[in-house]
């Protein structure tokens, strides 16, 4: 059974069963397997015919994309984690190359298609804030806000020089931290590093928020996603 979840969950494939006789292998290996990538282009693709019947403008209005035409095509250029991307009817293209990354079209299709137009609340909350997160906030804990506050103990210089890189505004008030660094992974969807030193007592600490609303602009599971590589890329 235990073999079975993980093939369905594509984490192994089928020939990789222990009781599988050696002859049988052709056989199974027949079928196309489908792996979790298979899986992303899949909705990746789902969503790129979608977006083909999104109103561009009314969409880049409602999510601080700035609207174009480009020869004549219409063209939402954003940035998601610093970088430009430019959304057309044929598809997601960063340096006017297309994205073959499945997760960022994922995100940026998912994120102009809804087109969230909310205001922004101003209340920041934790990934768990937000409806069946729960069992997502510990993992999230040692996968991310963990790996900053490792990385940066006893380095809260070196913390606000990357914060800096990546164009990160320092912010005072909101949170009562050491440091508090703002970011805007898309243009509707900001972050915020919280940080406290270490002390005499504590080990450095980090926590991540986001704006109440920003279920409004992204999906959950690709939110966390989205906060899991930023810090991947903050941490380099």
């Amino acid at each position: 059974m235990a073999f079975a979840l993980k093939v369905k969950n594509a984490q192994l494939k089928m020939p990789e069963c222990p009781y599988t006789e050696h002859e049988e292998e052709e056989t199974l290996t027949q079928e196309p397997i489908v792996t979790m990538e298979n899986n992303y282009k899949r909705v990746s693709n789902e969503l790129e015919e979608e977006i083909k019947s999104v109103d561009f403008k009314e969409a880049a209005d409602a999510v601080g994309g700035n609207y174009e035409t480009k020869n004549g095509s219409e063209v939402i250029r954003l940035k998601m984690m610093q970088k430009e991307y430019e959304v057309r009817k044929e598809g997601l293209f960063k340096d006017n190359q297309y994205c073959q990354d499945s997760w960022t079209k994922i995100i940026i299709y998912d994120y102009v298609r809804r087109k969230g137009n909310t205001p922004l609340t101003g209340d920041w909350v934790s990934l768990g804030h937000f409806p069946n997160t729960a069992s997502h906030s510990k993992a999230f804990q040692k996968k991310a806000e963990s790996k900053i506050a490792e990385k940066f103990n006893y380095n809260m210089n070196v913390l606000k020089e990357r914060c800096k890189e990546l164009e990160g505004v320092e912010v005072q008030g909101k949170i009562k931290a050491d440091y508090v660094c703002g970011f805007k992974l898309l243009p509707r969807v900001p972050m915020y590093i919280c940080f406290w030193e270490t002390d005499e007592e504590f080990p450095a600490s980090c926590k991540l928020h986001v704006d109440s609303s920003a279920e409004a602009y992204i999906d959950i599971e690709y939110l966390a996603y989205l906060l899991e590589w930023f810090v991947k890329v903050f941490v380099e």
